[in-house]
């Protein structure tokens, strides 16, 4: 009996012993590189709850960090068991192009690749960069011309896991900068005084008002050679700098002898003309004072002295400057009897210049004159100055019986008077029937009498500096005349009609 009882006990052992050591779940698995097993008993065997609670996981020589064939082994009370694991890397790198990436390169400067800034990641830490240009590839980038090539950026990781991504180059020609030359000015100038630099670029067009110019080191009231820096950037981010040299002098003679050591081409002109670098604008508020100072560069003065020793004066205004030639605007009977000769052109600083015009006029009744200097016998000093008057195309909305305007007048007589600026009020917008007798009545307006010989063809400006009118004709009371006339008038050419004028600036050339 006791050894039936003994052999059902042992019996009864052997049927509970598989409990008693658990069961293994798994042998075998495969991980991506990162990933990790879980540490919990329950994922690697299973069993009663003695076995559950006396087993432990050693897993201690995996590096999920490291590709490698691993062993785990799981220790109960009764049995131990190994499991394989086996750590692949089968991610590619990751690429990423953060935000202050470069794709903007400049023609003709050599580049590092890493200039893009794209950065790669890999879970192994790390991975090869490697650039393409048209399938081949490049450690430099460096480009002739502007283009849009595509870029090629390959990582691979240690495994051989590779990708790439494509990126879109802009190949640009940087800003350029003209007129950067070496200047003299006497000492106790101003910052002003300095000739204006422009700058150009291909896509943007003029950056002249974007130019950064530095002259921090710079006393003007100490004789000494300095340095002016310029820099200038596009909107692609492309940058360029510049350096000239500034010489304080004591003596206007040495300062005069370098007044035009720049020129400008007629390229680089356009370029200004086209950013509207000559264009004037109007005052916000009227300012009688400040009309006289800004509008002063937009007028010259007209000069004859013939052989016999006559001489004839009349004035004129810049109207438009484009890259070959700037056009002036005067009255006909001041333009055409100057046709015939040379004659000296006065600036509004009192530089001179010689030469010939030819001139077209608006109509039979209606006097206003253009003609046009070429750019290259302009001196540079002034080219760089000039302004064309400022026009609005309402102005007549503004004008009214009673406006104050200006008649100005810079260099007078060829500077017999430095200016001579004339305060009118409009007297009527009409014309009278006597005045019809000698004007066009749609042309003309009338103002009280100020201009004097040698004014005519000079700018009437409003308090805000805008185009008003040209001062045309003077006339003296009249018998039978309104009494509003009776100390005479000046006649007023509207200024409506001069795009009309300008669009036919051609039959200059002919």
């Amino acid at each position: 009996m006791a050894a039936l009882c003994l052999v059902i006990i042992i019996c009864g052992g052997l049927l509970l012993l598989p409990r008693l050591e658990g069961e293994q779940l798994w042998e075998e698995t495969t991980l991506e590189l990162g990933e990790s097993l879980r540490d919990d008993v329950s994922s690697y065997v299973s069993g009663n709850s003695f076995i559950m609670k006396h087993t432990f996981i050693d897993n201690s020589g995996v590096n999920y960090t490291k590709v490698g064939d691993y062993t785990v082994r799981a220790v109960s009370p009764f049995k131990e068991y190994d499991y394989k694991v086996h750590i692949r890397d089968t991610t590619p790198p990751e690429l990423d192009i953060g935000d202050g990436w470069k794709n903007v390169l400049s023609t003709e400067e050599e580049y590092d690749p890493e200039v893009i800034g794209i950065k790669a990641s890999d879970l192994g830490g790390i991975a090869f960069l490697k650039y393409f240009i048209d399938g081949k590839e490049t450690d430099k980038l460096k480009f002739s011309k502007v283009s849009r090539p595509e870029l090629v950026i390959r990582a691979t990781d240690g495994n051989a896991n590779s990708t790439e991504k494509k990126v879109r180059l802009i190949v640009d020609t940087p800003p350029r900068f003209y007129g950067v030359h070496d200047q003299y000015l006497l000492r106790g100038s101003r910052a002003e005084e300095l000739d204006p630099v422009f700058a150009c670029d291909d896509v943007d067009g003029g950056l002249t008002a974007k130019i950064r110019t530095d002259i921090s080191g710079v006393s003007f009231n100490n004789i000494g050679d300095y340095e002016i820096k310029y820099e200038v950037e596009d909107s692609y981010g492309l940058k360029t700098d510049a350096e000239a040299k500034l010489h304080i002098v004591s003596s206007q003679q040495r300062v005069d002898e370098h007044r035009d050591d720049c020129s400008i081409s007629s390229n680089d002109l356009a370029c200004a003309v086209e950013e509207g670098f000559f264009v004037s604008e109007p005052l916000s508020v009227p300012d009688r004072d400040k009309v006289i100072e800004e509008c002063a560069p937009s007028l010259v003065n007209l000069f004859v002295e013939r052989a016999d020793g006559s001489t004839s004066s009349g004035s004129a205004f810049v109207y438009r400057v484009e890259s070959d030639y700037v056009y002036l605007v005067s009255v006909y009977h001041v333009t055409s009897a100057f046709e015939n000769g040379p004659l000296w052109i006065t600036f509004y600083d009192g530089t001179r210049i010689r030469t010939a015009i030819r001139s077209i006029r608006l109509s039979a009744g209606n006097e206003a004159s253009l003609f046009r200097i070429p750019v290259r016998i302009i001196p540079y000093h002034i080219l760089v100055r000039l302004k064309e008057v400022a026009t609005e195309e309402d102005i007549y909305d503004q004008v009214k019986e009673g406006t104050p305007l200006l008649e100005y007048c810079k260099n007078w007589r060829a500077g017999e008077e430095p200016e001579m600026a004339m305060d009118v009020n409009v007297i009527s917008m009409q014309l009278t029937d006597i005045q019809k007798r000698y004007v066009d009545a749609g042309s003309y307006f009338t103002t009280t009498r100020r201009s004097v010989s040698g004014m005519s063809g000079t700018a009437v400006f409003d308090l805000r500096g805008v185009l008003a009118g040209i001062c045309s004709k003077t006339m003296f009371p009249v018998s039978g005349e309104d009494p509003v006339f009776s100390d005479g008038c000046d006649l007023v050419l509207r200024v409506d009609g001069l795009d009309t004028l300008f669009d036919r600036s051609s039959e200059l050339a002919k």
